[in-house]
C-alpha cells in the first residue's frame, strides 16, 4: 500500500492531464490539498478519472480558496467516506463516524471550522498479519495564521484541536489512523531553512501542538531523533511520551537535513532549497512501527510550490465492491441526472486566458505567513470575468482579480 499527499496549489496543476499526473505518482491513495475549486466549478475531467474514485471538500464561503480531494485507485476503494471533521456536513450513509467530544466547541465554531473545505476522510480495509483491519485516512489542509488577524491564529489552533479530537476518537474506536496533508507549521529547527530568524521558535503555538500530538516529540527535541520503545512497559499513550501519532518521515530519517516540502515562488527559493517542511504523513504508533516500510519526500516533482510526500506500507488494501455515497461519480451533475448551467454559460476573456498561461505559478500561502514559514507567497494576478446563472435565475459576476462577488437580480 502506497499513499501520497501533495498541496497542488490549484487543480490546474494537473492541466497536462489528471490521470497522467495521478498515474505518475504511482500510489493507491493520493490526497491533494488547496484544489481551489467549489462544487459549482468542479468539472467532470477533475472529478471522474478512469481507474480512480474521488472525494472532494469545498470552501462554502469563498471561491478559488482552500479545498481538498482524495483520489483512490479502484483497487483501493474505501468502504466509508465523509467531508469535514465535525460530522455536520454528513447527511448520508457510508460516513466514518467517531467524532469525539466537542464540549469545548460551540456549534458556530464547529460550523466555521468545517466551512472552508479543509478535510476529507476515507476509511479502508487492509490485511495485516492475516487479519482484516481498518485504516482511516484523514486528508487535511490546516489553516495558516495571519499575524495581522488574531482571530485566524485562534482559528488555526481550534482546527488543530478539532483534528486531534477526531483522529484520536477514530483511533480509540479500533481503526488505524493516518493523518496527512499540509499542516502549515514546521515542527522542529531541522525542518526549517532558517530557524534562527524566528523569534521564540519553540514557543510557537503550532509547534507546541505538534509536540503534544506526536509520540515522543518532547524527548525528540532533546535527542534529535525519533524513537518508538520496542520493549518498554509504557504504552504510546503514556503522558511521558506525549501523543499517539508518529511523523513517519522523521521516523525513517531522524537526522536528515535540508528536507523541505515548501518553497517561496517569489524568490526562486526552490532552486537554492531555502524552504520548510510543513507537509506530513502522521500515522498511529502501532501502524508506523508494524506496517510502514518507508516514507520520503519528492522534491523533484514540480508544478506547485509544494512537493509530494509519500509513504509505503507492507499491508495490502482490500477494495470495497463499490464507492461510498460521497464519491463524486454519484453527484447528479456527473451521474447524468442534472446539467450544470455553468457548463453552458462560462465566458472567459481570451486575452486574460493567454495572460494566465504566462503567469508564474502563484504561491499557496500569503505574505503574512513569512515569519512563520518563510513562504511569502501572494495571490496570483489572474484576471477575467466568469458569468453564470444560478438555479434561481439570478445573474452573478465574479471578478477574480478583485476577489469579490457582485450579484444582480
Amino acid at each position: 500500500m502506497k499513499i501520497v499527499t501533495w498541496n497542488i496549489n490549484g487543480i490546474r496543476t494537473f492541466r497536462g492531464g489528471i490521470k497522467q499526473a495521478l498515474d505518475a505518482l504511482d500510489a493507491d491513495i493520493i490526497c491533494v490539498q488547496e484544489t481551489k475549486v467549489t462544487r459549482d466549478l468542479l468539472d467532470e475531467r477533475s472529478a471522474i478519472v478512469d481507474g480512480y474514485n474521488s472525494y472532494f471538500s469545498y470552501s462554502r464561503g469563498r471561491s478559488g480558496y482552500s479545498g481538498v480531494a482524495t483520489y483512490c485507485k479502484d483497487s483501493a476503494t474505501p468502504f466509508a467516506a465523509e467531508e469535514g471533521l465535525t460530522g455536520l456536513l454528513t447527511s448520508h450513509e457510508g460516513a466514518v463516524g467517531c467524532y469525539g467530544d466537542h464540549a469545548e466547541f460551540s456549534t458556530e465554531e464547529l460550523q466555521l471550522l468545517d466551512n472552508e473545505g479543509r478535510a476529507i476522510i476515507t476509511q479502508h480495509r487492509i490485511m495485516c498479519q492475516e487479519k482484516v483491519q481498518t485504516v482511516t485516512v484523514i486528508n487535511v489542509y490546516c489553516p495558516r495564521a495571519d499575524p495581522e488577524k488574531p482571530e485566524r491564529k485562534l482559528f488555526k489552533l481550534q482546527f488543530y484541536k478539532l483534528l486531534q479530537c477526531r483522529a484520536e476518537a477514530v483511533l480509540k474506536d479500533g481503526s488505524h489512523v493516518i493523518v496527512l496533508g499540509d499542516v502549515n507549521t514546521s515542527h522542529r529547527p531541522i525542518d526549517h531553512c532558517d530557524p534562527s530568524d524566528i523569534e521564540d521558535f519553540g514557543e510557537h503555538p503550532g509547534r507546541k501542538w505538534l509536540n503534544g500530538f506526536l509520540h515522543g516529540a518532547k524527548q525528540e527535541e532533546d535527542r534529535n531523533e525519533v524513537e518508538l520503545d520496542e520493549e518498554s512497559e509504557e504504552t504510546p499513550t503514556d503522558p511521558v511520551h506525549g501523543g499517539k501519532f508518529v511523523d513517519t518521515f522523521r521516523y525513517f530519517h531522524p537526522t536528515r537535513t535540508n528536507a523541505f516540502t515548501c518553497w517561496s515562488t517569489l524568490t526562486g527559493a526552490r532552486q537554492t532549497n531555502y524552504g520548510t517542511r510543513i507537509d506530513y504523513i502522521f500515522a498511529d504508533c502501532q501502524l508506523a512501527k508494524e506496517q510502514f516500510v518507508t516514507a520520503d519526500i519528492m522534491p523533484e516533482v514540480e508544478g506547485s510550490d509544494h512537493c509530494p510526500v509519500w509513504g509505503q506500507l507492507s499491508c495490502p488494501l482490500l477494495p470495497n465492491s463499490k464507492p461510498p455515497p460521497l464519491c463524486t461519480r454519484y453527484l447528479p451533475e456527473f451521474a447524468g441526472k442534472q446539467q450544470k448551467l455553468s457548463r453552458f454559460l462560462v465566458k472567459v476573456d481570451p486575452k486574460s486566458a493567454q495572460s494566465e498561461q504566462r503567469d508564474v505559478l502563484p504561491g499557496s500561502q500569503e505574505e503574512g505567513e513569512k515569519m512563520e514559514n518563510l513562504n511569502p507567497l501572494g495571490a496570483g494576478n489572474v484576471s477575467g470575468i466568469i458569468v453564470t446563472i444560478s438555479r434561481q435565475g439570478c445573474w452573478a459576476k465574479e471578478n477574480f482579480k478583485a476577489k469579490s462577488w457582485v450579484k444582480q437580480t
